[in-house]
């Protein structure tokens, strides 16, 4: 085939304009992937290395919980303090939170245990541990013998999680901290 000189400039300015422009394409394609590639093997290293910090977390929780069913109440608060500040933000390290509370309240350290109740309750992951740092409150302040403090506890908690499977146990111990109070219609209303 013999082309004219115009015939072949017109095709070399075509065809120069489409391999520029498909080489652009190539590029930006090249660079695409590369990027959600990047993209991809990140996020699922980040996830895999915070899974791996969760079970590490669960399995110090794990322990803390066994040395305290075995009656070590010393070593489990340690592994539970352990679990708190090497694993924070952790689910587990929240849920380590809650066991201290407890052994805290049953040591008769309430504002120890209110402290790390009040901090689980506005900062705890996943959002199903607020209502049991809630009723973990509500808890101490029946353990103190401050009942008007719990009656406050409790009507918080019916409110904001009416559908919790806690709600019918806490109207009951609102009924019950109204009596102690001597208010019998007042128990009677959260009773019913």
């Amino acid at each position: 085939m013999n082309f004219t000189a115009q015939e072949t400039s017109a095709k070399t300015k075509l065809f120069g304009f489409t391999v520029a422009q498909k080489s652009k394409i190539s590029i930006l394609k090249i660079i695409g992937l590369v990027f959600l590639v990047v993209c991809v093997v990140g996020t699922s290293v980040s996830c895999l290395g915070f899974q791996k910090k969760d079970d590490l977390a669960s399995e110090k929780l794990s322990s803390a919980c066994t040395a305290l069913a075995q009656g070590n109440q010393t070593l489990a608060i340690a592994l539970l303090d352990e679990t708190i500040t090497k694993f924070s933000k952790t689910p587990s390290a929240y849920r380590a939170r809650l066991v201290k509370a407890n052994i805290l309240t049953d040591y008769g350290s309430y504002d120890d245990a209110l402290s790390i109740l009040n901090e689980t309750l506005n900062a705890g992951k996943p959002d199903v541990i607020k209502p049991l740092a809630k009723a973990g409150i509500i808890y101490v302040y029946d353990s103190k013998k401050d009942y008007s403090n719990a009656i406050v506890a409790s009507k918080e908690f019916i409110d904001k999680y009416p559908d919790h499977f806690l709600v019918k146990d806490i109207s009951l111990n609102l009924a019950q901290y109204h009596l102690i109070l001597g208010s019998k219609d007042k128990a009677i209303k959260a009773f019913n």
